[in-house]
């Protein structure tokens, strides 16, 4: 059930099903303008469950950051007419992100059914994370007739609508203390990285003149400065994924992202077996939503062996304590045992 305001909308999340979508747009110019973030009018129809057909309009602009200049196609950001969209699978939504297919061919379409995988697993993993809507999604190009491109991709909650659905808010913190994270969903989500291989990102900071965090939306109870959680999306350079394009980052030992590094800090240490004792009893849910059956055969295999390894490592005690433990991430405020004292001014939607 949603909260007031709600309900509706969430029911866009609730399904686990395919939706066929077709966005009308000046693809070619949104392509070509895709640095300037350009916002153009078009169409969006979708098919219910019952079969009707539901056309309303729409404005379409590129988004994102890396894959603006790394991918074929840009990815976008659908704004809807509040006032079209009553009564139907959209209502209450504003805008939404949507993450297509990055290149043309089969990779294309692994990587982005692996990025949804993941989304999806995380959701099993914890209630505080995104939701996604996996979509088949036909591009027609309003300005050339009979241009048009079908690919999978998926809608992805909104930001405040996730922190509502959570009885929470949206919190834009300069930077975010250890000891404001919640313990435990954040050692959840160190891990989860683990699981997948992803280093692209930061619970702590975001990148030089942003506010916390790097891929990362850091979600509070109203007016409380402790017990934030950080809600962690954008997975596309994460090693169980191994795009074409993906590297590690600045200052990292890596060579691939595919080499597996823990980014926990020490004082998670006493709540690991906690978080491996979770994705352990989730494991086959977890495996099956990594693994959507949409997948390529080889890439699938891949995957399975990647999966593996990480649930030997947090298994054996010896590869636990050298490949985590020991790696985990000093100095730093203990939440478990500190208190906030000066909480810092935040700043709310």
């Amino acid at each position: 059930m949603g909260l007031p305001g709600f309900a509706v909308s969430a029911a866009l999340f609730d399904g686990g099903e395919m939706l066929n979508v077709v966005i009308e747009a000046p693809m070619q110019d949104l392509s070509r303008q895709r640095h300037k973030r350009p916002v153009f009018p078009g169409r969006f129809q979708y098919t219910d469950a019952s079969g009707t057909v539901h056309d309303f309009s729409v404005d379409v602009s590129t988004r994102g950051n890396s894959r603006l200049d790394l991918c074929d196609y840009p990815q976008l950001r659908i704004t809807f007419d509040q006032g079209e969209i009553k009564g139907t699978l959209f209502e209450g939504q504003n805008k939404l992100k949507l993450v297509r297919q990055c290149t043309r061919g089969r990779n294309g379409k692994d990587w982005l059914l692996l990025e949804y995988g993941i989304y999806r697993a995380y959701n099993v993993v914890t209630d505080y994370s995104f939701r996604v809507r996996k979509l088949t999604v036909t591009y027609r190009d309003s300005e050339s007739s009979g241009r048009e491109r079908t690919q999978v991709a998926f809608f992805l909650e909104d930001d405040n609508a996730v922190a509502k659905r959570l009885n929470r808010e949206r919190v834009r913190p300069p930077e975010v203390k250890l000891a404001q994270m919640t313990p435990l969903e954040t050692t959840h989500n160190l891990l989860f990285q683990y699981l997948i291989g992803n280093t692209d990102f930061a619970v702590k900071k975001g990148p030089k003149g942003e506010g916390c965090c790097h891929n990362g939306r850091v979600i509070a109870e109203a007016g409380k400065q402790k017990d934030w959680v950080i809600l962690p999306y954008d997975f596309d350079y994460a090693g169980i994924i191994d795009t074409d394009y993906a590297v590690p980052g600045a200052g990292l030992p890596l060579r691939r992202v595919s080499t597996r590094l823990y980014r926990g800090f020490c004082w998670q240490n006493e709540l690991l077996p906690d978080s491996i004792r979770l994705l352990n009893e989730k494991r086959s849910v977890i495996e099956t939503a990594l693994l959507p059956s949409d997948v390529s055969a080889g890439k699938s295999r891949r995957v399975k062996s990647y999966i593996d390894r990480f649930y030997k490592i947090v298994n054996d005690p010896e590869e636990l304590q050298d490949r985590l433990i020991d790696k985990c991430r000093l100095p730093g405020s203990n939440p478990l045992r500190e208190s906030l004292v000066s909480p810092d001014h935040v700043k709310t939607p």
